[in-house]
């Protein structure tokens, strides 16, 4: 047979055979029968069969089931009408003892009485797909993709534990919404990419790092994309370190006669999907559906209305909002700050916004699993500790909140430590003011409250220097810190801009026409990304199983909560920053009117 034959056109019974009699052996897959489902396998004797099935479940995305034998059997018949698994393979390998004990043609050699063959489904089976989409262009078809072990952990069963491997195409930037929205109907044959971009927040380096494919050749414009990867189970039988099993060569896949289906003419705005990228510093990006994409739109559309008349729309940025959510949604650990001492006669001078909007988020973000610190000026840390201590005690967070004083026993706080590890993936300023151009710290009337101030500026502008750090700013008049991203907007639109403006820019500026509502809006979103099923599972990297939303409605931002929290707040002896001697008030608005009002209409879409 011509090593240059298109295998392509071929049907998957014709290769099978030709496999078989062995004029393929050791050819890789990848173009072989296209438009039709391709299979990894694993092979192990019966007694791990039950583990294995498991560990299938819990790794969905890497291990899709499309069936498994029964004891002894060779053929499959729900995926073929004629096969022998013992040699209709191109390539095998033996795995003895944890290790690739060598590679076989043809099992038939074997004792096949005790063994199970579980058939993996594999991303080979929509070349086709991708092709007639014109994400894959020309292509050398005798080349196999690209794989490695990743540092994702897999869902433990039994004895399979093991490292995810991942396979890896070079896809078009402007081509990365169109192939979520292909392949997240598939997930029989591995769905969407659980990874865009930068490969080492995989644990991968395509240079140094082991491929088990073949090298991709990147264009201009081009992005690593990967997969989970069917060779995963392979991983999972040599960590397992049976006395003997086997799996396929990567690349060289079991044809199955199912032909691929393609989706894309039935996709809806709940399925259509768009990748976005969040932190323009480095190639970190997530998706979402197109649904959700609309309802975050939305709480940021309420978020900015600018009751106060303050020119807070001017200083509205359109994507920023929806960044910043997916970026507290990536993240496993969120720093938060807070504080904005307005009123210098008061005890305490701090005003009612910016505090209750940091602790509705808080809860969330705990409730996601993510560890949470908050950092307090510290003269002001015992009254933000019995604030905290009493949401807790109400049942408003989940639990305790670690409080970071700054600067802390007068030593600067370091944004790494001495081990480079930094301390937050996620650095967001609610209602703190910021630095001005000569130094000082100004409220929106220009008066200096920079002797209640400390320069937890220093800390922000560290972070933002991080590559992988992403820095938000929520505020509501520009001199609030991270506003400086829009800076110039702040001096021609906001009163005094030109002396009150923060000169500290975050990655990402949020402008809300009250901040408390830039952090319940905020919330609200993680409620929202966290109940669409094509985030969620990139989130999770299609490992486990899909995250129960209802653990989170307790915590979700609503009328009841945010009032009680603001009484809270009030009983501590913080006031009203606009109009101090108004009760259950925040920046001049009652409560039960303005506040309540929006409430309301963020929560009715959800």
């Amino acid at each position: 047979m011509a090593a240059n034959c298109d295998f392509s056109k071929f049907s998957p019974e014709d290769l099978r055979l030709m496999i078989r009699s062995g004029q393929l052996k050791r050819k890789p897959t990848t173009f072989f029968a296209i438009g039709f489902k391709q299979a990894n396998l694993a092979i192990l004797p019966k007694r791990y069969a039950d583990d294995f099935r498991r560990f299938c479940q819990g790794n969905a995305g890497a291990c899709p089931l499309l069936y498994e034998s029964k004891p002894g059997e060779w053929k499959a018949p729900p995926l073929c009408a004629e096969s022998d698994v013992r040699s209709d393979v191109a390539l095998y390998n033996k795995i003895k003892s944890g290790n690739v004990d060598g590679q076989d043609e043809t099992l038939l050699d074997y004792d096949w009485s005790d063994l199970v063959s579980f058939y993996l489904g594999c991303s080979f089976s929509f070349n086709q797909i991708l092709l007639s989409n014109n994400i894959l262009t020309a292509v050398d078809q005798s080349k196999n993709v690209s794989a490695f072990v990743s540092n994702i952990d897999c869902f433990e069963s039994g004895p399979f534990k093991c490292k995810m491997v991942v396979s890896m195409r070079a896809i078009p930037a402007d081509k990365l919404s169109l192939l979520a929205t292909v392949t997240s109907p598939l997930p029989d044959v591995h769905g969407a990419p659980i990874h865009y971009g930068d490969p080492s927040l995989i644990g991968i380096n395509i240079l140094q790092n082991v491929n088990l494919g073949d090298d991709t050749e990147f264009k201009e414009g081009d992005i690593p994309v990967f997969w989970c990867c069917g060779v995963t189970g392979m991983n999972a039988l040599m960590g397992a370190n049976l006395d003997l099993a086997f799996s396929h060569s990567p690349g060289h896949m079991f044809l199955t006669d199912i032909p691929q289906e393609d989706f894309a003419e039935d996709v809806g705005p709940d399925k259509e999907c768009k990748v976005i990228k969040y932190n323009e510093k480095v190639d970190i990006f997530s998706v979402l559906s197109i649904k959700t994409e609309r309802v975050i739109k939305y709480l940021s559309h309420v978020t900015s209305e600018d009751p106060m008349g303050r020119g807070i729309k001017n200083l509205f940025l359109a994507d920023d909002f929806e960044k910043a959510a997916l970026a507290l949604s990536h993240a496993s650990s969120v720093g938060l700050v807070t504080g904005f001492p307005d009123d210098m006669d008061c005890n305490p001078p701090d005003e009612t916004d910016g505090l209750p909007g940091v602790i509705s988020l808080a809860a969330v973000l705990q409730s996601l699993g993510k560890k949470v610190t908050v950092i307090v000026d510290d003269h002001a840390t015992k009254l933000n500790e019995q604030i905290i201590a009493k949401c807790v005690e109400k049942g408003l967070l989940p639990k305790q909140l670690d409080l970071l004083p700054y600067p802390g026993n007068g030593r600067p706080v370091a944004f790494k430590n001495q081990d480079g590890e930094r301390l937050f993936d996620v650095f967001l300023a609610a209602e703190r003011v910021g630095r001005a151009r000569d130094g000082k710290y100004y409220s929106m009337k220009g008066k200096d409250v920079s002797s209640l101030v400390k320069p937890v500026d220093d800390l922000f502008i560290e972070a933002t220097n991080c590559p992988n750090v992403v820095t938000i700013a929520v505020g509501d008049g520009g001199n609030e810190l991270g506003m400086g991203k829009v800076l110039d907007k702040v001096k021609e639109h906001v009163p005094l801009g030109d002396k009150i403006a923060c000169i500290v820019a975050a990655d990402l500026a949020i402008a809300a026409g009250c901040s408390n509502w830039g952090c319940q809006a905020l919330a609200l979103a993680l409620y929202a990304l966290m109940s669409c099923p094509i985030h969620e599972r990139y989130i999770r990297r299609a490992v486990g199983f899909p995250f129960n939303t209802s653990q989170l409605q307790k915590f979700i931002p609503s009328i009841e909560r945010e009032r009680e929290i603001l009484s809270i707040v009030e009983s501590a002896g913080k006031k009203d920053g606009v109009r101090p001697d108004q009760k259950m008030s925040v920046d001049g608005m009652f409560f039960d009117k303005q506040h309540a009002d929006v409430l309301k209409r963020m929560k009715e879409l959800l």
